[in-house]
Order: C-alpha cells, then sequence, then structure tokens
C-alpha cells in the first residue's frame, strides 16, 4: 500500500502488549500513538512495559468532571515524555458514529470528538511532516 503512492498515512489499530507478531508490526510502523485511557489500571500498567520507541501518547475517554482523570492528566503532563498536547474527551457521538458504521467528522461533525480528532489530524500534519523527510 505504502508503494502505491496512494496513500499519505495507513492506520493500524493494533493491540497492546508484547510478542512476534506485535514487534513485527510496530517495526514497520513510521510512527507509533498509544492511547492511555485516564484511570488508575492504565497508569499502574504504563510502568509495567516498556513503551516503543519514540512513540506518542494520547490521552483517551478523558472527562474532565473527573477529579482521579484531572490529577492523572496533570502527572502524566508532568512526567512523560511524548505526551501529547491535547485530549479525546469521552463523547457519546463516536459510539453513535461507528454504531451507524459512518465516519464521525460526518455523522456527528459537530461533536467535541470530531473537534478534537480533527485537532489530533492537524497535529499531526503539523509535526510529523519532517518525520516523513
Amino acid at each position: 500500500m505504502r508503494a502505491s503512492g496512494q496513500y499519505r498515512w495507513i492506520l493500524l489499530d493494533i493491540p497492546a502488549g508484547d510478542g512476534p507478531q506485535i514487534e513485527q508490526q510496530l517495526a514497520l510502523a513510521d510512527q507509533v500513538f498509544l492511547l492511555l485511557n485516564p484511570d488508575a489500571n492504565c497508569h499502574a500498567r504504563l510502568h509495567q512495559q516498556p513503551l516503543p520507541a519514540g512513540c506518542h501518547l494520547l490521552i483517551n475517554h478523558y472527562s474532565s468532571a473527573s477529579p482521579l482523570q484531572q490529577d492523572l492528566h496533570q502527572l502524566w503532563l508532568e512526567t512523560l515524555a511524548g505526551l501529547l498536547p491535547l485530549v479525546i474527551h469521552r463523547d457519546e457521538a463516536l459510539a453513535e458514529a461507528m454504531a451507524a458504521k459512518q465516519p464521525l467528522g460526518e455523522y456527528r461533525p459537530e461533536s467535541l470528538a470530531a473537534d478534537e480528532v480533527l485537532t489530533l489530524a492537524n497535529w499531526c500534519l503539523l509535526n510529523l511532516q519532517e518525520a516523513e523527510g
């Protein structure tokens, strides 16, 4: 697919963990994004496994109404290199779009999650062009 020149980026959703198949997939990646759920389980597991070199960390399913999530967000901002300067909030529009089998930006373009995914895309355009060469 890359050789065709038809696609600028190819996104793969691979499971967390380690193993030969996952290592092969990570070795092929130009960029790696690791999604973090702001909860105690994720925080504990985050420090139990090595992170892929140079990976970008993105907080997903964030609720600013949760004091725990606010605290984890602040802690991660101060301690995690590679944490992106944006979050994806928990938004029912994302689940609804998936159930309707439509892209979020078409299904609910006015939703918070759609706005944040667009912000993520713009961040990638601005920050990953240099990495592409």
